[in-house]
């Protein structure tokens, strides 16, 4: 047993930063050989999903450290960077305690779906993220104000709304999509704790 945990997981997590930037370091590099070869313009995109892949590794790692709260926070900032999209996060952890680790990474990758959805199809220009944690149940609301989605895209079953609600049945949850053309898209995922 380490006489400082605390220093001993930030010796963990820091390890495995550098694993994964060193990972990321060398995907980039692969993409911009490939595309100098093929001649490919536009923004890097591998087929193999490495950028995916890297994130799930990142944020596997931070979850297990900051747990689900802190790397939603951690995240947001990411993605502010990345899009220049402002984000409003609210968190209420009522319950005052931490997930099971299966439910905290399926909330995180429901989040990331929705974000994803919204710097892809949105031009958002505000995202308002709510995270609430109770007794017996989380719930997640992720809202933008952008071009919304009409009733072909909401029922297509298809694309990122099809995982989320895939991620919901499989803990027996609701997910509720609303929204209407120019009035952005409102996503509320309810999963129980068991």
């Amino acid at each position: 047993m380490h006489r400082y945990p605390a220093r001993a997981m930030y010796n963990q997590l820091g390890d495995a930063l550098r694993s994964i930037t060193m990972q990321l370091r060398s995907a980039i590099e692969a993409d911009a050989r490939d595309r100098r070869v093929n001649g490919a313009t536009g923004p890097l995109q591998r087929k193999s999903g490495w950028a995916r892949q890297l994130s799930a590794e990142l944020a596997s790692v931070l979850l297990a450290t900051l747990g689900l709260a802190a790397t939603i926070e951690w995240h947001v900032r990411q993605f502010q960077n990345c899009t220049g999209i402002p984000c409003e996060l609210t968190v209420n952890n009522a319950a005052g305690f931490n997930l099971a680790e299966d439910l905290a990474e399926t909330i995180f990758d429901i989040y990331t779906e929705a974000l994803s959805n919204v710097a892809r199809h949105a031009a958002a220009s505000h995202v308002a993220i709510v995270l609430s944690i109770m007794p017996h149940e989380v719930r997640l609301v992720v809202a933008d104000n952008g071009v919304g989605l009409d009733d072909a895209a909401d029922a297509s079953g298809a694309g990122g709304l099809a995982v989320i609600r895939a991620h919901a049945e499989t803990y027996k949850g609701s997910c509720e999509v609303g929204g209407t053309p120019n009035g952005g898209t409102t996503v509320t995922v309810s999963l129980p704790i068991p």
